[in-house]
């Protein structure tokens, strides 16, 4: 009897002993995470943690679909190992939702296991400069373009990327390049006083016919320079509200003139009092046809002629608040509100 009672106890603990592998049975599903979302081709790990030996040999399977019932996979994989490591041979569409699963099987084929995780792809391609608005001016006949994609494995990438300049006026390709790299500086200057848009091609080089997108600009870009400016603009000072707290401690004016023209820029308060002359200031008020405000060949920047620091004629700071920069020149007469936040 009390070798019947002790051979009752240890096939207890042999069953408890199965059941805690039982319980040990795990199948995780991992791809690349960035700001919530994946890339279009992400490489893809599933692992497994198995249970008890005789239900073996285990194995894995993952499956990529476009919906969550996975009625129609894209990619199904499987291995007898309880690791999975799975490439995609080409990329999954942009700003979708993917959903995986990874499923752990036993020696019967039964599924023991199964997680299920779903990511949205992220965009494959996005243009950033120029013509971040409808109508960009360069001040520069050989302009740095700059796009970003997303980062995709081998197979199938890397990114090829084709850049073309489009003349607006003619509708042809101006000038048309072979790009590895995200930002590409023009090696040929572009016609000056002419619009222009611009249009990127991406391909992942060893992908399929379909592993590939390209994007127009939306909107156009004016090469101007100085000695053939389109029109008279006065254009909004920045960083606008200056000041303490902001930025900058000084704002910039910006205009062109599209012919010679006596200017005047004037700083107002709320109450229209005279706060501050930027123009006439130290110099001539007589400027010849042209864009002004700018620094260096890349038009950026600020010239400190043509800026304000918050300080009225008699060189006192002013008090934070609203005020008008009021400018007149070649018939144009245009106002822009300015905030700011004191000193």
């Amino acid at each position: 009897m009390r070798w019947g009672r002790r051979a009752s106890a240890l096939a207890v603990v042999a069953g408890m002993a199965g059941l805690r592998a039982a319980g040990a049975q795990s199948v995780t599903v991992s791809v690349p995470v960035v700001n919530d979302s994946i890339s279009p081709a992400p490489p893809i790990l599933v692992e497994g943690t198995p249970g008890a030996p005789s239900l073996g040999p285990y194995s894995l399977s993952l499956e990529v679909a476009l919906e969550p019932q996975f009625r129609a996979p894209i990619i199904i994989r499987a291995a007898a190992a309880m690791t999975l490591s799975v490439q995609a041979d080409s990329l999954l569409p942009e700003a979708t939702r993917v959903f995986f699963r990874g499923r752990l099987i036993d020696g019967q084929g039964q599924v023991l296991r199964e997680d299920i995780r779903s990511f949205t792809v992220r965009s494959w391609l996005r243009l950033i400069s120029p013509t971040r608005r409808s109508n960009d001016v360069l001040f520069t006949r050989q302009p740095q373009f700059v796009w970003s994609s997303a980062g995709i494995t081998l197979p199938p990438g890397p990114w090829q990327y084709t850049l073309s300049i489009v003349n607006t006026r003619t509708g042809q390709v101006d000038q048309k390049y072979g790009v590895n790299d995200t930002s590409f500086v023009l090696p040929t200057a572009l016609e000056a006083c002419t619009s222009y848009s611009w249009r990127l091609t991406a391909r992942a080089v060893n992908g399929g016919s379909k592993d590939q997108i390209t994007i127009a600009s939306p909107g156009t870009f004016v090469i101007q320079t100085a000695e053939c400016p389109t029109a008279t603009i006065f254009y909004q000072n920045f960083p606008n509200p200056f000041g303490h707290g902001g930025s900058s401690d000084v704002t910039c004016f910006w205009f062109d003139l599209a012919r010679d023209a006596d200017v005047k820029l004037t700083i107002y308060d709320i109450r229209l009092r005279v706060v501050r002359s930027v123009i006439p200031g130290p110099g001539s008020s007589r400027f010849t046809a042209g864009a002004y405000g700018r620094q260096g060949s890349s038009g950026g920047g600020c010239d400190a002629r043509f800026s304000w620091d918050g300080r009225d004629n008699n060189g006192r700071p002013v008090p934070s608040g609203v005020y008008i920069a009021a400018f007149e020149a070649d018939g144009v007469r245009t106002t822009k509100k300015i905030l700011f936040l004191g000193q």
